[in-house]
Formats: C-alpha cells, sequence, structure tokens
C-alpha cells in the first residue's frame, strides 16, 4: 500500500500552511517594526527640520493642492516613484492641511492605482510566457482560498507587502474582483493608520 511520507506536503495548501508557519510571524513582526520606524522618522524630520520642511510642505500645497497629493500617490503606490505614500502624508500633516480634505484624496488615489494595476496584470497573465511563469501561483492561491476564503485577503493586507504588488499578484492569478475590493476595503484603515503615526510623530517633537 502506498503512503505519502508526513514530513512533505501533499498538496500545494499542505505546503502553503508550512510556509506560512515560519513566515507569517517574522512578516508581521518586520510590519510593526516598519510602523515604529515611520512614526520615529515623522518625529526627527519634526524635531531637526520643522522649518525647511514646513516650507516645503507648504510649498507643496500652495501649488499644487489635495491633487497634487493625489497624483504622487497614485504614482507612489502604482510605480514606487518618486516617493512613497507616506511622504505626502508628512506634507499633508506638516502644511495643516485639513485632514477631512488630504486624507481622503490620498486614500482615492490609492486604490485607483490598485484597481489600474490589477486590471494590468490580469490582461498581461493572458501571454502565455508570463501564465507559464505564474501558474505555480495560481494553484497555491486556489488552495489558500479553498481552505480560507477571503480571509486570504486580510492576512495579506496585514503583512509588510505593498499593496500595489498585492494588486499586481491578484490581477496576474486572476483572482475576481470581490478579492479586489477586499483589499481595498482593508487598504483604508491601513492608510489612516499610517496617517495618524505620521501625525502622531510630528507632534512629539
Amino acid at each position: 500500500m502506498r503512503t505519502t511520507p508526513a514530513a512533505e506536503p501533499s498538496t500545494e495548501a499542505d505546503a502553503l500552511d508550512s510556509l506560512e508557519k515560519g513566515e507569517v510571524a517574522r512578516l508581521a513582526t518586520r510590519f510593526v517594526l516598519g510602523l515604529l520606524v515611520m512614526c520615529l522618522l515623522a518625529g526627527v524630520v519634526g524635531y531637526l527640520a520643522r522649518k525647511p520642511a514646513e516650507a516645503l510642505a507648504l510649498g507643496f500645497v500652495s501649488r499644487f493642492g489635495v491633487w497634487g497629493m493625489a497624483l504622487g500617490t497614485l504614482l507612489a503606490d502604482s510605480l514606487h516613484f518618486p516617493v512613497p505614500p507616506q511622504f505626502y502624508m508628512l506634507l499633508a500633516v506638516a502644511s495643516k492641511t485639513p485632514t477631512l480634505q488630504a486624507f481622503p484624496a490620498i486614500a482615492v488615489a490609492s486604490l485607483v492605482s490598485g484597481g489600474v494595476g490589477y486590471q494590468l496584470a490580469k490582461w498581461a497573465s493572458r501571454l502565455d510566457w508570463l501564465a507559464g511563469k505564474t501558474e505555480r501561483y495560481r494553484h497555491v492561491l486556489a488552495a489558500a482560498f479553498e481552505r480560507r476564503g477571503y480571509r486570504v485577503a486580510l492576512v495579506a493586507s496585514l503583512l509588510p507587502i505593498p499593496y500595489s504588488v498585492l494588486c499586481y499578484l491578484a490581477g496576474l492569478n486572476r483572482m475576481p474582483a470581490a478579492f479586489l475590493a477586499l483589499l481595498g476595503a482593508y487598504r483604508v484603515p491601513k492608510l489612516l493608520g499610517f496617517y495618524a503615526l505620521v501625525y502622531f510623530g510630528w507632534t512629539l517633537s
């Protein structure tokens, strides 16, 4: 009678479980440390270069307004260029732009960039050479959905993986639009947390 060795995963889902046991805790720790570093950097900038930072922020807002923050966030979340979206949060805080104006612009731009990246990646996944490269990951993702459903989106959102990368992977793996919607839903409170930490760090100095 043929048996499967217990030490070796027999399915992609088992392989995913083995990966998660070793990786999720480490990635979550990195994420928390990243939040602390971001808050600390905002405090350091506020302490060492408050006046130049305020001048830069006021100059940016007076010239480009919240639409400039939105465009910058769109580029940051789409191409990781030229700076991360947290930079525009710092501009908003340093310029004393009302949160009810700045945060919605940043959040909407981030969600739009995710949707665009998802759709482009979904189209690109139809290319034979790219489909072959992502086939294995599709099987793993399908197995994860079979076991956990849409909770996978929540777990992925809590890891230190850029939102744009999650959207690209969702598109490449041809995940349903509901998965993207969940990524976006989890993205908003995450952005709000980033904004709060930037504000807290800035006001501490």
